[in-house]
């Protein structure tokens, strides 16, 4: 059965990404001509996917106005996050999730990949999307065991500290409707305790035994999370 929802997380200032991100939000950022976020919905139309909440912040207006809110025949609904510069992504989405009961995509508004991607096969509660051939990449890092499920997530920015068989998070997961509810519990708890200002990744990490949480590795596939210009030149030459 096709899932009909996705959550973009656009709402970030992208200050890396200067002075490209003064007139336009990062998610507006072309590589090789499309928009960040114009790729993303261009693969979750193609999908099937029929309703998108695209968490915004950072010139919000901008998004809006050229995207609308009909995309390829998947109905917008935008989201604000009208305190993007004082949180993080788990606030985002947090907010994204609000009201939603369903399964539901979730990408983070930096990251360009090609449409075979979502052709991968999602089976679990919580399906997660990493690179294990990555090991260049600082970020978030999931390890796993033989079965393909996941153990625990670190952020790792001290690359020599990689070890045990692990993935580099690419930024994007599929919940089914439970998933969703396990999502909509951990993120409120996080609000409730404070914690509006960290990754999602630190929030949902600590509560992987109380899941099924699977790993979904795209080794070999196309994609990159844009944070600087020379993530950026980096993207292009890899999408050229």
């Amino acid at each position: 059965m096709t899932t009909q929802n996705a959550i973009i997380l656009a709402a970030g200032e992208g200050t890396r990404l200067r002075p490209l991100t003064e007139t336009a939000p990062k998610c507006l950022v072309k590589v090789c001509g499309v928009s960040i976020l114009e790729n993303a919905l261009n693969n979750f139309a193609d999908k099937g996917v029929e309703n998108v909440r695209v968490v915004i912040g950072h010139l919000a207006s901008v998004v809006r106005e050229q995207i609308g809110i009909i995309y390829k025949g998947m109905k917008i609904k935008f989201i604000e996050n009208v305190d993007f510069a004082i949180t993080n992504s788990m606030y985002s989405l947090y907010l994204g999730l609000t009201d939603l009961h369903e399964a539901t995509w979730i990408l983070e508004g930096d990251v360009f990949f090609e449409p075979a991607v979502l052709a991968k096969t999602v089976r679990h509660e919580i399906s997660w999307f990493v690179d294990a051939l990555r090991k260049d990449l600082d970020g978030a890092y999931i390890s796993f065991n033989d079965e393909h499920r996941a153990t625990s997530l670190d952020i790792i920015r001290d690359l020599k500290l990689l070890t045990g068989q692990r993935g580099k998070s690419i930024g994007l997961l599929h919940l089914d409707a439970r998933g969703t509810e396990h999502f909509n519990k951990w993120l409120e708890q996080g609000v409730s305790a404070g914690q509006k200002n960290l990754y999602y990744d630190l929030i949902v990490g600590p509560h992987f035994s109380e899941a099924d949480v699977e790993i979904v590795d795209v080794g070999g596939l196309k994609w990159f999370e844009i944070d600087n210009l020379v993530d950026l030149e980096n993207a292009n030459k890899l999408f050229s």
